[in-house]
C-alpha cells in the first residue's frame, strides 16, 4: 500500500506520524510513502527509513530518478529519501519567474527569452525591466494593488535567490557531514541585488502584505495585467492558463554573466519525496513497484505535465519549453532548507517582509542556533547511516 501524505509541518506532523507509528509497531500498513520535506527529514535521521540504494530492485542512476535530488540528499552513499519522475510535484514546487508578454510588447523591452539563450539574464536586467514598468496607474501619488509593477513579489521568492546565485544554506561534504555554506560573497550579493528590486515599493508589491484575500488579490492583479513579472513557482502557471494576455515562462536570474547555469529552488515546504519505511515485507518486490511507477511516470506523467498543462494550454510558446527545461534540469535541493537550519529560510521572509537590508546581521544572529542544530541532526544522521553501513 502507498501513503501519499501532502500536509505540510514543522516535523511531527501527519507524514512523519504514520511512518514512524508503523516502524515502532512492527507493522507492513504501507510499503511505500510520499511524505513533505519537513517530515521525510526527520524521518531519515530519526530511522525510521529505509535506504533506498540498497534495493536491489531501485536503480536511482536512472533518468527517472533526479539525480540532482540523489546527489544532494544522499549521506555516504546511503539515500533515505529522493524524488524524481514518480511525481511531478517536485516540478510544480520549482521556483520559477512568469512575465507578461503584452507589457513587454507595450514598453518595447528586450525579450528575456533572449536574454536568457545568451547568458544575459542577470539580476542588473532584471532590476532594469522592473523599473521600466511601474506606473500609478490611477495616478493619486500612492503605489498599492490599484497600480501597475515590475513584479509582484511572493515571500518564498528570496529563498530561492541564494540557489539562484548557485549557492546552498547548508550542503553536504565529503565526509558526510551537513554543513553551513550559507553565507559567503555570492549569496550577500545576491540578497543585496534582490532586496534593491523587491523592497522598492514603487517598483515591486509584495501582495501577501496588502490584506484581503492574500491568493486571490496577487493572482487577480496578474490576470489584469498589473505586473511584468512574477515571481512564483511552476504549479502558478497551471492555474494562470485562462489568462487572457499571453505569458511566459523563465528561470530566476543568474548573479553575474559569468554563472554557468540558471539554477532553481525546489520549495522544500511544497515538495513530497519519495521514502520507503523501514519495515517491510517483501522488500524487492516494493523495490520493483517503485521503480515501475518512476519508470511509467517519465514516459506518461511527466510529458502531460509539459504537453498538457503547460505548453498546450499554459505558457502557450516553444522558448517556455525551453525555459522548462532549464528549470527542470537544475533543480536544487537545499538540504539546509529541507531541514530548517537556522532556520535561515524563515529569517530571509521575514527579513523581506520587513524590507530588512542588514542580512549579515540576521546570518550571525542565527549562526549558533544553526550550528546547534547541526551536531544534532548530524550526530542522528551519523547513527542511522552507520546501521546501513554495517548491513551492506
Amino acid at each position: 500500500e502507498e501513503i501519499s501524505e501532502f500536509s505540510y509541518s514543522s516535523g511531527g506532523g501527519p507524514g512523519f506520524k504514520r511512518v514512524s507509528n508503523q516502524v515502532n509497531s512492527g507493522d507492513y500498513t504501507y510499503d511505500l510513502a510520499l511524505i513533505a520535506g519537513y517530515d521525510v527529514s526527520v524521518l531519515a535521521y530519526s530511522g525510521y527509513l529505509y535506504d533506498l540504494a540498497s534495493i536491489p530492485t531501485i536503480n536511482l542512476s536512472k533518468s527517472w530518478w533526479d539525480q540532482n535530488a540523489t546527489d544532494s540528499l544522499s549521506i555516504n552513499g546511503v539515500t533515505f529519501f529522493t524524488t524524481g519522475d514518480f511525481t511531478v510535484s517536485d516540478n510544480k514546487a520549482a521556483y520559477a519567474m512568469m512575465f507578461n508578454k503584452k507589457l513587454l510588447s507595450d514598453y518595447n523591452l528586450e525579450s528575456p527569452y533572449d536574454l536568457v539563450y545568451n547568458g544575459e539574464w542577470t539580476y542588473e536586467i532584471f532590476g532594469e525591466m522592473v523599473k521600466a514598468v511601474s506606473e500609478d496607474l490611477n495616478q493619486d501619488g500612492e503605489y498599492n494593488e490599484k497600480d501597475r509593477f515590475g513584479l509582484l513579489v511572493w515571500d518564498d521568492s528570496i529563498i530561492g535567490v541564494v540557489n539562484a546565485a548557485g549557492e546552498r544554506c547548508c550542503t553536504i561534504n565529503d565526509e558526510g557531514v551537513i554543513e553551513l555554506t550559507f553565507y559567503n560573497e555570492n549569496t550577500l550579493s545576491a540578497l543585496e541585488q534582490y532586496a534593491e528590486i523587491a523592497y522598492n515599493e514603487q517598483v515591486a508589491l509584495q501582495w501577501q502584505r496588502i490584506g484581503g484575500s492574500l491568493g486571490a488579490t496577487g493572482g487577480d492583479m496578474w490576470v489584469a495585467d498589473q505586473a511584468l513579472f512574477n515571481s512564483t513557482t511552476v504549479g502558478t502557471i497551471i492555474s494562470s492558463r485562462e489568462m487572457e494576455s499571453d505569458f511566459g515562462v523563465l528561470p530566476y536570474p543568474k548573479l553575474t554573466v559569468q554563472q554557468e547555469n540558471h539554477y532553481s529552488t525546489v520549495s522544500a515546504y511544497l515538495t513530497p519525496y519519495v521514502c520507503i519505511p523501514l519495515i517491510q515485507e517483501d522488500i524487492e518486490r516494493t523495490g520493483t513497484l517503485t521503480e515501475a511507477l518512476a519508470y511509467h511516470g517519465q514516459k506518461i506523467v511527466l510529458p502531460a505535465l509539459y504537453d498538457v498543462a503547460l505548453i498546450g494550454q499554459g505558457t502557450r510558446d516553444e522558448d517556455s519549453e525551453g525555459m522548462l527545461d532549464i528549470i527542470f534540469d537544475n533543480l536544487v535541493y537545499d538540504i539546509g532548507y529541507i531541514y530548517q537550519i537556522g532556520p535561515y529560510n524563515k529569517q530571509l521572509i521575514i527579513q523581506l517582509r520587513d524590507r530588512n537590508e542588514n542580512f549579515t546581521s540576521m546570518y550571525d544572529t542565527y549562526k549558533p542556533s544553526a550550528n546547534a542544530m547541526l551536531m544534532l541532526i548530524n550526530k542522528a544522521y551519523a547513527e542511522a547511516v552507520a546501521e546501513w553501513s554495517e548491513v551492506n
